[in-house]
């Protein structure tokens, strides 16, 4: 029984670490839902990204963007040879505390999280907080507050499917 449980264990530890190691890839698609204040009304918002394509000579990945901000609907596609992988999220992690951040767990609707919160101030005074875990994209959740500490945005990680 233990030698069936210890194979157990490293199983779903390995098919654990190849579903980290699978992004980024096409197919990749990440959704974040949450609530944005404009001028004191507080606002629906969804934001989804998708890897659409690579192209292997150039290195550029495509990248859909779509955004719903209350009846307001935006999609645009972006191209870059920068994204986030599982190497970036274990620097992140392996620099974190010495970088001003801290390690936290950080419940979303798409699960709990394993991240790293990293907060920068503007000159204008608004507050960026942002939590970086081990998926396509990295931000697990974002929160922006103004100068008086109000809170602007707060989108969740709401779903992901990755490694397709």
């Amino acid at each position: 029984m233990f030698w069936a449980k210890t194979l157990l264990a490293a199983t779903v530890i390995s098919l654990s670490t190849l579903h980290a190691e699978a992004y980024p890839s096409v197919g990749d698609k990440v959704s974040w839902t949450g609530e944005i204040n404009r001028n004191g009304e507080t606002l629906g918002v969804k934001i989804t990204k998708e890897i659409l394509s690579r192209d292997e000579q150039s290195h550029l990945w495509k990248i859909r963007i779509d955004a719903s901000i209350g009846g307001e609907n935006n999609s645009h596609i972006v191209e870059t040879t920068d994204m986030y992988t599982p190497e970036k999220f274990k620097s992140i992690i392996a620099d974190c505390v010495r970088s001003g951040g801290k390690l936290e767990k950080l419940k979303a609707p798409a699960g709990t999280y394993n991240t790293c919160k990293m907060s920068t101030t503007l000159n204008d005074g608004t507050l960026i907080e942002r939590w970086w875990g081990d998926i396509p994209f990295g931000v697990v959740s974002k929160s922006t507050r103004d100068s008086g500490k109000l809170p602007i945005s707060k989108p969740d990680l709401d779903s992901i499917i990755a490694g397709l």
